[in-house]
């Protein structure tokens, strides 16, 4: 008898980091850990967890009405719902900031730290994620490769992306870029104006002061008593390596669900050459 499987305990959100992704995400997951905060999750931590994509896949249909899979007004994505991936999380950063103006509903005693990036900068780092996920390759993985391990992160990847700036396709998404990088800032900003002090602007490189005085949270130090250097995270190095791992699982599991049919074209094989040399 397999032992039923325990979840996780269940923590309050209190740190909603609504910069958008690729504006040192990373970093301040890494950041908000070292305060103390317990499981902060970042996209990175997903990558080949199905089930998670299956979430912010269904997150998508709850909150972009742009999308053609859009489950209608009045049925918003619930804590109880969210709580299938960030059961655990204290804090949330990457792929949340997809889903701001709804999280802020969703957990509204969270604080809320908004990172912005030059637009420039920005939208070049943007278009490589873009041309990662339309192509030759990507498209054959989404309509053959997933579909065969059941999965779908990249196809996931893609609808947050479409639903994210109300695009009905790659070439619109690329065109509006701007508008919705934006959009998103203008939105986080206003939904937390009712709300004095919920809201820290923070910018890439200003340390850990603004951070700490926010969240009410000491300025980390080192045993001799030095502030700790905030961290800075390659992201793209790190989202690199987990990607290369993942890659390698997902050939193993191609190679075994692929077996089965190798194995019956082998017998099929093998009894034409019977049959062809028999005669």
């Amino acid at each position: 008898m397999v032992d039923d499987v325990v979840p996780p305990p269940k923590r309050k959100m209190q740190v909603l980091c609504l910069g958008l992704f690729r504006t040192g995400t990373y970093s301040m997951a890494q950041a908000l850990t070292t305060l103390g905060y317990a499981d902060v999750h970042h996209g990175i931590d997903s990558i080949g967890k199905d089930d998670d994509w299956a979430v912010f896949g269904n997150a998508a249909d709850a909150t972009f009405a742009s999308l053609p899979t859009y489950r209608g007004a009045g049925k918003a994505f619930t804590c109880d719902e969210w709580d299938q991936v960030w059961r655990s999380c204290e804090a949330v950063t990457d792929v949340a900031s997809i889903y701001g103006p709804a999280l802020l509903e969703v957990y509204p005693d969270a604080k809320v730290i908004l990172v912005e990036r030059d637009f420039a900068q920005w939208s070049k780092s943007i278009e490589t994620i873009i041309d990662s996920l339309w192509g030759t390759l990507p498209n054959l993985i989404v309509g053959v490769v997933e579909p065969l391990l059941g999965s779908a992160t990249i196809a996931t990847h893609r609808k947050m992306l479409l639903g994210w700036a109300a695009a009905r396709d790659e070439k619109e998404l690329r065109t509006k870029l701007h508008s919705a990088w934006e959009r998103h800032h203008a939105e986080v900003r206003a939904a937390c104006a009712a709300t004095p002090g919920r809201l820290l602007n923070y910018k890439m490189g200003d340390g850990w002061e603004p951070l700490c005085d926010f969240l009410g949270r000491e300025v980390p130090r080192a045993d001799d008593g030095e502030p700790l250097a905030f961290p800075h995270v390659n992201d793209t190095a790190a989202l690199r390596r987990k990607l290369t791992e993942q890659r390698r699982i997902m050939l193993k599991r191609l190679a075994a669900a692929m077996l089965p049919w190798v194995g019956a074209a082998s017998a099929a094989g093998a009894g034409w050459w019977w049959w062809a040399n028999s005669q």
